[in-house]
């Protein structure tokens, strides 16, 4: 389980994002509002971020709680994309920097920074999530996120495009109504998201598009993404469409 968030468009300071906001992600992570399961999200937090004219991003991982991290010293930079989370460990994964989201890897379209909301590992989905993993795989931790990540990036590296690359690994899980699963991958100029069973909100302007498991603040412009719903999203565009199915 966890928190997360994800930005696009016109530049914008990050710790308005993470920090600042009524409802940023330091507070969803010390108390979100419509989390299941956990109450807090005390497993450590991560953030990768693009800065205006630059295709590689910065990226910060650790275990502290964010409500408690005085270490992070970038809140005053600017950046045109970005991936933040809060992490609640699922079951059986250690307490490590390199299991917290977001993940980062490079891939032949440029870097790519992707968390999961939810547990890919439920007793319903997990043989299967693993069966599709190349045996050759390297990984460096011990989570479902990463090995989702590993599934994504070996589509992307097969040439389909990152938002089909989404889609096909959310019905690799095939999830049913016991699991939650909301997928999140970011580029420097693109958003993908699944929603299964987890909240995700999207506020659309005219030159930035943002997304998060729940509203940075009272806006009315915070819209819910449907349930079993695929979100593609630029700094101008956006197009929601159904998952194919729906829980079942």
């Amino acid at each position: 389980m966890c928190r997360h968030l994800a930005t696009i468009g016109a530049p914008q300071r990050i710790g308005n994002l993470l920090f600042d906001s009524t409802h940023a992600l330091r507070a969803q992570g010390e108390a979100p509002r419509e989390m299941v399961v956990a109450k807090d999200n005390p497993d450590g937090w991560g953030v990768a971020w693009w800065e205006p004219s630059t295709r590689e991003p910065h990226h910060y991982r650790t275990t502290t709680p964010m409500w408690d991290d005085t270490e992070f010293g970038y809140a005053d930079h600017t950046a045109t994309a970005v991936l933040g989370a809060v992490r609640k460990a699922s079951p059986d994964t250690t307490r490590d920097a390199v299991n917290n989201a977001p993940f980062v890897a490079g891939t032949r379209l440029g870097a790519v920074a992707f968390s999961l909301n939810g547990h890919a590992f439920h007793a319903s989905c997990e043989s299967r999530v693993r069966r599709a993993l190349d045996p050759h795989a390297l990984l460096v931790g011990n989570t479902d996120s990463e090995v989702l990540f590993a599934l994504v990036r070996a589509r992307i590296a097969a040439g389909i495009d990152p938002e089909v690359a989404v889609a096909t690994v959310h019905h690799i899980i095939d999830p049913g109504p016991e699991v939650y699963v909301n997928l999140l991958l970011v580029m420097a100029d693109l958003i993908v998201a699944s929603t299964w069973n987890h909240t995700l909100y999207l506020d659309h302007t005219p030159d930035r598009t943002t997304v998060a498991s729940e509203p940075l603040d009272g806006s009315p412009t915070w819209t819910r993404v449907p349930d079993a719903s695929l979100l593609i999203a630029s700094a101008t565009d956006l197009t929601i469409s159904p998952l194919e199915g729906s829980p079942r």
